[in-house]
């Protein structure tokens, strides 16, 4: 009798371990794919895939050389094949392999919520980026950068021209239009702004060039750095006719640079301090004639083109004995944006001790000249200053002592520096201002104009009842009652060895039917005698050794449950103060818990923990989409991360929702500019320009309220004019006035229809964004089925009509249409309609 539960345990034991053992193995994580090649210059996906588990954090890969991610986003997948679950995440980067390198993503550990997972190194092999057919990167695209001499002199000021071209049939899409590069050794000025370049070396090619200036502040064989410019290249054309769609793919275009030879300067004379440019120089002494102890201002005036950065003051002054001498105040101005362009004056203050006539001497300013190949020297003029006796009130005090040795201004003048342009950076979070205006349909602004009471008082009832309906107590129970029906359903079709987990189910939801709290009531509880014999059965099928269940027990459980009838929701309950006057309360709640949200994303952003600071704006996102300020401080968070793709899709949100403040406008700029992306046709609203400046002025949801303000005014104005012409109206003021509003109201109404337009496809309230670049499917599903596909780059705008199990089906200008996932599109204004 002994050995058979000794013999249970063992097996119990035995059980339990093999379990734990094959949790072990389930959980995972490994790249996929786990090696092989990735092209140089094209942005590739990489998945890091965790099987059985879930990453605790967001995963950040190890830094290696020549190869940046970025993280493009989070997917999910639930798998039940012959019965075994299984469930991965896989967690997508964006990688550009940036050097022809082998290279190697070593190995590391993350942590997930069944502990630390291990995941292998990877090696990877660079290959040769194609554009579309098998056309090299390099034919597709090149850039290069360009001296206007390939010999200079150390400090000698030289241009630079960095030019890209594509092939055509290409059409690129340039983003920002900025490029990265690494300037060092060099110092250079801003580029200027992108221009259209074309040469005709092999074929017309068409791209971008830009100019600036620079210095080589030492002398030797300088061989610049390479630059990177993310571009978007047309790789095919899906649809056909006039639903024809390009399809993009993102590349990463090397710039060859040029060497520099920068030579030494000659042998310097006597007084050279490092200038090297063309300067003039000026000397101004006010006033010329003083009495004794009357400050006289002696001012020297550098200006010109050269290394102003190098140069650090202007030479010593002496002035003679006879002077106190006051401080000297170096000023340094430069032209925005010109940091080799200045103008450095000194100005000295000379107080005499005693009466005379005193020469201050000139001072010489030495320079090298590039131009000329040689030293020059420019003379700042002194001046003759004439010092009669003070007043005999001034003199009774004690005399100036007879001889002041000559004091040198060398130990007096200060160095000054080169003033720093701010580098562009973020801005700072904005307090909440309440929501933007949603775009609405035409014929919502019609019937909004006509009957906004009537629609006010329907939408309230409609939303008191459906609160009403989910208020009721004895949902639970309806539910429980399907429940209940769906498992009898399965345990007929199900084996014997199978029915446990749907008896199981069918106790508890019964449990809940008959409004049982307890953990595992027996079956006396239940008042029905019936129901009471069901649950004893199916409590003998589940513990007992016979384990077979009555052959009838189907049938009966399901007449049972058909007899258990549960009253209807009633429609009293749509009275109730708590369901008919729940908008004030909510309303209230809602904006207190904004201000929070905002005030604790505020805090963690400034504090530092940019991860707290997304999790607190993203749910005033979600609770109010239209809240234009807290898109736009978690773009800001998104930023400070490095997820510069969802930060740019959030920040073309929060611009379209208030393009009129400029930190809305600023943040889409930057973030764009560093995801490699802008939707269309915010690139364009976002330059100068009048249409630009115009649509800006407004929302498009703005733009729809006072254009239909603008109409009902001119209607008004029409109303008035044809008064007076009835002659109801027989004043003389109401016809020009009348005729002042209307055109004021048309004007306003073309303003609002060109602004609205603008804005295209964006107007529309289910727009969205794909931040994430990726498939286009034609079923809402990643399994590997026979389907259709089409490349879809990022920044791609569409509309969202429908959504299904975490995917929602895109519809573009052309007619196309297909499924992404929710997860790698961001919508411009609210959910998707179902």
């Amino acid at each position: 009798m002994k050995t058979v539960p000794r013999f249970l345990f063992s097996t119990a034991v035995l059980a339990a371990f093999l379990c734990a053992a094959a949790g072990l193995r389930g959980q995972s994580a490994h790249w996929d794919p786990p090696g092989g090649s990735l092209p140089v210059g094209e942005v590739s996906s990489l998945q890091l895939v965790f099987d059985d588990c879930t990453p605790d954090t967001t995963p950040v890969p190890p830094k290696v050389d020549g190869l940046t991610f970025e993280n493009q986003g989070q997917s999910n997948n639930i798998s039940i094949i012959n019965g075994t679950f299984s469930r991965t995440v896989s967690v997508t980067f964006g990688v550009l392999l940036s050097k022809q390198q082998d290279v190697v993503i070593p190995a590391f550990s993350i942590s997930t919520n069944k502990g630390s997972a291990q995941v292998a190194a990877a090696h990877f092999s660079p290959a040769g980026a194609t554009v579309g057919s098998g056309i090299s990167l390099g034919e597709a695209a090149a850039a290069k950068m360009t001296a206007s001499s390939a010999s200079v002199w150390a400090g000698e000021v030289f241009d630079l021209k960095y030019t890209i071209d594509v092939g055509e049939g290409y059409y690129p899409n340039w983003a920002r239009g900025t490029f990265d590069w690494d300037p060092s050794p060099l110092v250079i000025e801003d580029w200027t702004q992108p221009e259209p370049y074309e040469t005709q070396d092999s074929g017309v090619r068409k791209g971008l060039s830009y100019h600036t200036r620079a210095i080589a502040p030492s002398a030797g064989l300088i061989t610049l750095n390479p630059t990177s410019q993310i571009v978007n290249l047309s790789v095919g054309v899906a649809g056909f006719g006039f639903f024809q769609q390009r399809q993009y793919q993102q590349f990463s275009v090397p710039g060859a640079a040029p060497a520099i030879v920068v030579r030494p300067l000659p042998p310097s004379p006597d007084g050279f301090e490092g200038a090297v440019g063309e300067f003039k120089i000026s000397s101004k002494v006010v006033p010329t004639s003083v009495k004794v102890g009357d400050p006289i201002t002696w001012t020297v005036e550098l200006s010109g083109s050269g290394n102003w950065p190098a140069i650090r003051g202007l030479p010593s002054r002496e002035a003679p004995a006879d002077f106190q001498v006051v401080q000297p105040k170096p000023k340094r101005t430069q032209p925005t944006g010109k940091l080799f362009e200045g103008t450095l004056s000194e100005d000295v203050v000379l107080v005499p001790t005693g009466p005379g006539t005193f020469e201050l001497p000139p001072m010489n300013f030495t320079y090298f000249d590039p131009k000329a190949d040689a030293y020059k020297v420019i003379v700042a003029p002194g001046g003759s200053v004439t010092v009669d006796p003070a007043a005999p009130a001034a003199t009774s005090g004690p005399s100036a002592p007879a001889s002041v040795p000559t004091i040198s201004l060398a130990s007096l003048a200060s160095e000054t520096k080169a003033p720093e342009l701010p580098a562009s950076g973020l801005g700072d979070p904005l307090a909440s201002t309440g929501s933007a205006p949603e775009p609405i349909a035409v014929n919502a602004v019609v019937l909004a104009c006509a009957v906004p009471a009537a629609l006010l008082i329907l939408f309230w009832g409609v939303l008191a009842y459906r609160l009403a309906r989910a208020n009721d107590p004895l949902n639970p129970q309806r539910d429980a009652h399907r429940r209940a029906a769906a498992s009898l359903l399965a345990l007929r079709i199900a084996p014997s060895k199978a029915r446990a987990p749907f008896l199981l189910a069918w106790q508890r939801d019964s449990a809940l039917l008959w409004g049982i709290t307890h953990a595992a009531p027996p079956a006396d509880t239940l008042d029905d005698p019936e129901w009471s014999a069901l649950w004893s059965e199916a409590d003998r099928s589940l513990y007992s050794t016979d384990s077979l269940l009555p052959t009838d027990w189907v049938a009966r459980a399901d007449a049972a449950l058909a007899k258990k009838i549960l009253r209807p929701s009633s429609a009293s309950r749509l009275f109730l103060p708590k369901n008919l006057f729940p908008f004030l309360a909510l309303a209230l709640a809602f904006a207190h818990g904004s201000r929070l949200a905002a005030a604790d994303g505020a805090s963690a952003y400034q504090s530092g923990d940019f991860a707290a600071a997304e999790k607190a704006w993203s749910a005033q996102v979600s609770a109010d989409p239209l809240d234009w300020s807290a898109r736009h401080n978690l773009s800001l968070a998104l930023a400070q991360q490095d997820r510069w793709a969802e930060a740019a899709a959030q920040a073309s949100a929060a611009f379209v929702q208030n393009p009129s403040d400029p930190a809305t406008r600023w943040q889409m700029a930057l973030a764009c500019d560093k995801a490699g992306f802008i939707p269309e046709p915010l690139d364009v609203l976002n330059q100068p320009g009048p249409l630009g400046s115009l649509a800006r002025l407004e929302s498009p949801g703005g733009w729809q309220r006072t254009g239909a303000v603008a109409v009902a005014t001119a209607a008004a104005a029409l109303a008035l004019l044809l008064l007076r012409a009835y002659g109801s109206l027989r004043r003389r003021w109401v016809a020009p006035a009348a005729l002042a509003v209307l055109v004021a109201a048309l004007l306003a109404s073309a303003a609002a229809w060109v602004g609205y337009r603008a804005y295209g496809i964006t107007s529309d309230a289910r727009a969205v964004v794909v931040w994430r670049a990726g498939q286009l499917r034609s079923i809402p599903t990643e399994a590997d089925v026979s389907q259709k596909t089409t490349t879809l780059p990022a920044g791609s705008t569409a509309l969202a009509d429908k959504e299904f199990l975490g995917w929602i089906r895109l519809s573009f200008p052309n007619g196309e249409t297909g499924w992404v996932l929710r997860s790698e599109a961001t919508y411009l204004w609210g959910a998707p309609a179902n």
